[in-house]
């Protein structure tokens, strides 16, 4: 009996051995500024509400991704803020703004006040070009010769990051850095600014939740509004970045992004990133900020073993109106210290409790977080 129950044990011990999560609790990177919540910046608001904009990174997304992040982020409030006030007549849904762009949009009672989401999905813009990759998926014979082999074989593991990493993940940022860039901000842009201009208050605070390459998109579209010949866009981007007090950054991929927009000649010179040159136009607007918001908080979350991601280096980006803070995370386990899913590591921060108890509560987590 006592050996077939140590023989039992293996399996387990096995995996307590294979399996690790270094990153789990999160661990904020030494230096690093401290940060509020939504729920912090919810009750400080009152009685005016809180919008905040979601846009998902690179892979097919739907209006399904927008709903569960919608309510993860919510029901992590209501465990950790205020108790929330009575809901009376809040809409379920708002308008849908008249571009290619989805959005999904919920008023949630919340933290003691409201919170106004706005999911944009993007990912309708690049499906058409991906599926032209679609004759290289992994065992599906979509391109035969009349005696040639036409499905690729690969190993299990290749076969799925080929599939997945790549051909629907990674085309979307080759995509957008290429021909196709102008009209995809352009569309980001006529978005944004749908968003801004259906719910004004120049005093309302402004909260973003931006995954991977929706960081870029996101940036691009409000530095163009900035500096937009049109006056009424350029005064939306005015007002977004006025308002914006408060900004996640998930699978940050802007170093490699960059790359894109720089020469490779002898003399070539770094330039500003895109988050750099949103910051610096936002510096020279001639509209001020509320006291409340006169500081933007940017935080990081990455994962080591999210091979598409990379820290912030706050010395790039930290400056009198501007704190940085990096977070490290661990989306899934390693096994054997050798491999982490590649895609769980990439597209699971929000499911990450670390990271939506931090983007609810702050750090240090706001006195009143449950």
């Amino acid at each position: 009996m006592m050996r077939h129950f140590r023989l039992s044990l293996l399996p387990v011990l096995a995996c307590l051995a294979a399996c690790s999560t270094p990153y789990r609790p999160a661990i904020v990177v030494h230096d690093s500024a401290t940060f509020p919540g939504i729920a912090g910046i919810t009750a400080l608001a009152g009685a005016r509400p809180v919008d905040v904009i979601l846009v998902h990174g690179m892979c097919t997304h739907d209006t399904g991704w927008a709903e569960r992040q919608i309510d993860r982020i919510a029901g992590i409030i209501e465990a950790h803020g205020p108790s929330p006030i009575p809901a009376t007549g809040v809409p379920a849904a708002g308008p849908v703004a008249p571009t290619r762009i989805g959005i999904v949009e919920r008023t949630r009672r919340l933290a003691g006040g409201t919170v106004r989401f706005h999911a944009l999905v993007w990912s309708p813009l690049t499906a058409p070009l991906k599926h032209q990759l679609d004759f290289d998926m992994t065992g599906d014979p979509t391109d035969c010769s009349g005696a040639g082999e036409c499905k690729p074989k690969r190993t299990s593991l290749n076969g799925y990051v080929k599939d997945n990493l790549l051909n629907d993940c990674l085309s979307d940022a080759v995509i957008y850095q290429g021909e196709s860039h102008v009209a995809i901000r352009d569309a980001m842009v006529q978005t944004i600014a749908h968003v801004i201009d259906n719910n004004p208050d120049s005093e309302t605070p402004l909260v973003v939740v931006a995954e991977s390459l929706g960081s870029k998109m996101l940036f691009d579209a409000l530095s163009a509004m900035l500096e937009s010949w049109q006056p009424r866009t350029r005064a939306l981007g005015q007002e977004a970045a006025r308002r914006l007090g408060l900004l996640f950054m998930a699978g940050n991929q802007l170093p490699i992004l960059g790359l894109a927009e720089q020469s490779a000649g002898p003399r070539a010179l770094a330039v500003q990133d895109s988050l750099q040159r949103f910051l610096d136009l936002r510096r020279r607007q001639p509209n001020r900020r509320t006291e409340a918001l006169r500081r933007l908080a940017v935080v990081a979350f990455t994962d080591p073993n999210d091979l598409l991601s990379y820290r912030l280096l706050p010395a790039r980006y930290t400056a009198p109106d501007v704190a940085v803070a990096d977070v490290l995370v661990s989306n899934d386990s390693s096994w054997l210290g050798l491999i982490e899913n590649p895609m769980t590591a990439h597209l699971d921060y929000l499911a990450n409790p670390d990271v939506g108890t931090m983007i609810a509560c702050g750090f240090p987590p706001e006195r009143f977080c449950r």
